[in-house]
């Protein structure tokens, strides 16, 4: 803003002008290399391998937690469901004044879990949460196994020695192969890795706290909405049909 003003009034060959606009620039080459991913600031194969499978092995490990909490998720809705089911059925056959509701309200809901059920179970168990899981956690120890090769020639051998050159070849090759083999993480896992090192990916606590949002809608939102919301609509339901008695 100050050099746009600073040109309108004193011209782009104004000496003050030309020092913010070298300023400018300064300020765009320095975010332009903020955004380089650490591993390319060396320019560096060795760091840039050694990069990649810390955050791989990470965010795998991050995917095959986010599949275990979702394969419990699927086991709990279902017996939540089922529960519910249960109880509404029997509240038809107490006829409880001011909490029973007619009986073809109480087919209605008892149909509708059921179906819920079939359909749920059906579609939770296509997903195959529970092999993912195992698959992605065998996935990362490989990769953890390549980590832990490349950190021990590091040490063991100058960056510049050939043998040490060599095996990080082999070791990017092995790298491609598994990848290869198993299925790719999703970005929410990848983000939810950075934030167990928030200072070192430059996270603010807003971003943190964005991410851990955004993870709890993909994992724990529909449990939470399912649990309490079907016994909510339930209790509006029988407010609204005692009202209009």
């Amino acid at each position: 803003m100050i050099y746009l003003f600073a040109e309108l009034f004193l011209g782009k060959n104004n000496r003050f002008c030309k020092y913010l606009q070298i300023r400018k620039r300064a300020k765009t080459i320095k975010r332009a290399k903020d955004k380089i991913p650490p591993y390319l600031k060396d320019n560096n194969f060795i760091t840039e391998l050694n990069y990649k499978l810390w955050v791989t092995k990470g965010a795998r490990f991050k995917a095959s937690e986010r599949c275990e909490e979702l394969d419990r998720r699927s086991a709990r809705l279902v017996g939540w469901f089922s529960a519910y089911l249960i109880i509404f059925s029997v509240l038809s056959l107490c006829n409880i004044p001011n909490i029973t509701l007619p009986e073809n309200y109480s087919s209605f809901i008892s149909i509708s879990l059921s179906i819920m059920i079939l359909v749920f179970s059906q579609l939770e168990y296509a997903k195959n949460y529970s092999i993912k899981a195992k698959e992605f956690h065998n996935c990362a120890l490989e990769i953890s196994s390549l980590y832990n090769k490349l950190r021990f020639f590091k040490t063991q051998h100058d960056k510049d020695d050939n043998e040490l050159l060599f095996k990080m070849n082999e070791i990017s090759v092995s790298y491609e192969l598994i990848l290869q083999r198993y299925e790719n993480h999703l970005p929410i896992d990848y983000a939810d890795f950075q934030t167990t090192k928030p200072g070192y990916f430059n996270l603010s606590k807003f971003k943190v706290i964005r991410i851990k949002i955004h993870y709890f809608f993909k994992t724990e939102f529909i449990n939470i909405l399912c649990i309490y919301g079907l016994p909510i609509m339930y209790i509006l339901m029988v407010v609204l049909y005692n009202k209009n008695k």
